[in-house]
C-alpha cells in the first residue's frame, strides 16, 4: 500500500501544476497558504488524498486539535492533497498540491505523486518556496525564479538552477517528475527573516502576482490585500519606539534591491537575533 487514493480526471488541458509544501521550505505558511488561495477561487475539486499514516511520524508532526461548532473538538491531521479546477478563460487548467513536508519515505512518496501527475500531461510544473532572507517588510517582497533545464529557464525567463547543498521533500520531487520528461519551475518568495509568526500576507501576495503569467489566471487579491495591509500595520504598531529593531530595518532598506535578495555586512553591530527576539515578543505582546 502506498496511501495515495486517486481518482480520475478527465479532459484537463495541458494544465500547469503548482505545489506547495509546509515544513523545510516553506516560512510562515507562505506557500500553502498561495496554493490554497488558488484553489479557492479557482472552485477546484480534490481528485488526489494521501493516508497520512504512511508518511508521518507524529510525535514529530503532530496533528492539531481545533474547537468546532457546539465546543466539540476536533483532530486535524497532517496530509496531502491534489485539486483540479477547469479554467475556462485560462489557456492552461491547473493543478494544485498542497500539503506537509513527510517525515518518512520521501522517495516511494515523490515517485508515486510523479507517476499521478505525469498522467495528466501537465505543461509546466512550478514549486513554490518561501525562505527566510536579509530584506526589510517595508519593501516588495522579492520573488526570484529558476529552473534546472536551460531551455524551460529561457523559455519563461528566469535564472538556471545552480543549488547544491540539503533540500526537502520539493528537490526529491523535482528529481521524480524530470524522469517522466516534466518542464519544471521554482519560485520563491524572500521572507523577512526577523518575521517569525505563522503568516505573511505580503509574501503570499508575492507568490500568486508571480504565478500569475505562468498559469494565465489572476485570483481575486482583493482580500488578500487588505489583509497585508492589516498585517504591515500591526507590525509597525509592535516596532514603534523600538530602537534597535528601527535601526536594523534601516540597514536592509539601505542594501534593498528590488528583485534581489541583500545580505547584513558580516561586521554590522546588530545582532539579528536579538532582533528576531525582540519582534517576535512585539508581535505577540509580550514586549514591555
Amino acid at each position: 500500500m502506498d496511501g495515495f487514493e486517486v481518482s480520475p480526471v478527465e479532459g484537463l488541458r495541458s494544465p500547469v501544476v503548482v505545489m506547495a509544501f509546509t515544513g523545510w521550505s516553506d516560512t510562515g505558511t507562505v506557500t500553502t497558504d498561495a496554493a490554497g488561495r488558488l484553489i479557492d477561487a479557482s472552485n477546484a475539486e480534490r481528485f488526489i488524498t494521501v493516508d497520512p499514516e504512511e508518511y508521518f511520524v507524529f510525535t514529530e508532526t503532530r496533528p492539531e486539535v481545533r474547537l468546532v461548532d457546539g465546543g466539540f473538538r476536533e483532530i486535524t491531521w497532517p496530509g496531502n492533497e491534489a485539486w483540479a479546477a477547469r479554467l475556462a478563460d485560462a489557456p492552461h487548467d491547473l493543478v494544485a498540491i498542497n500539503g506537509t513536508e513527510p517525515n518518512l519515505r520521501w522517495e516511494p512518496f515523490a515517485t508515486r505523486l510523479a507517476e499521478a501527475i505525469a498522467a495528466l500531461e501537465p505543461s509546466l510544473v512550478c514549486t513554490l518556496v518561501a525562505r527566510p532572507a536579509a530584506t526589510p517588510h517595508t519593501r516588495p517582497i522579492p520573488v526570484s525564479g529558476s529552473a534546472a533545464d536551460a531551455t524551460v529557464a529561457r523559455r519563461y525567463g528566469l535564472e538556471p538552477s545552480r543549488y547544491q547543498g540539503p533540500t526537502g521533500i520539493i528537490g526529491v520531487i523535482h528529481d521524480a517528475m524530470r524522469k517522466h520528461g516534466l518542464p519544471l519551475v521554482s519560485l520563491a518568495a524572500s521572507v523577512p527573516h526577523y518575521l517569525s509568526v505563522d503568516e505573511n500576507p505580503p509574501a503570499t501576495l508575492a507568490l500568486l502576482r508571480a504565478l500569475q503569467p505562468m498559469i494565465g489566471f489572476a485570483p481575486p487579491l482583493d482580500e488578500l490585500e487588505a489583509e497585508c495591509g492589516d498585517f504591515l500595520k500591526r507590525v509597525e504598531e509592535a516596532s514603534s519606539g523600538d530602537d534597535q529593531i528601527a535601526q536594523y530595518v534601516r540597514a536592509l532598506e539601505e542594501q534593498y534591491q528590488e528583485g534581489d535578495v541583500p545580505t547584513i555586512e558580516p561586521d554590522s553591530d546588530l545582532s539579528a537575533d536579538d532582533v528576531l527576539r525582540d519582534v517576535e515578543d512585539l508581535l505577540r505582546g509580550d514586549g514591555s
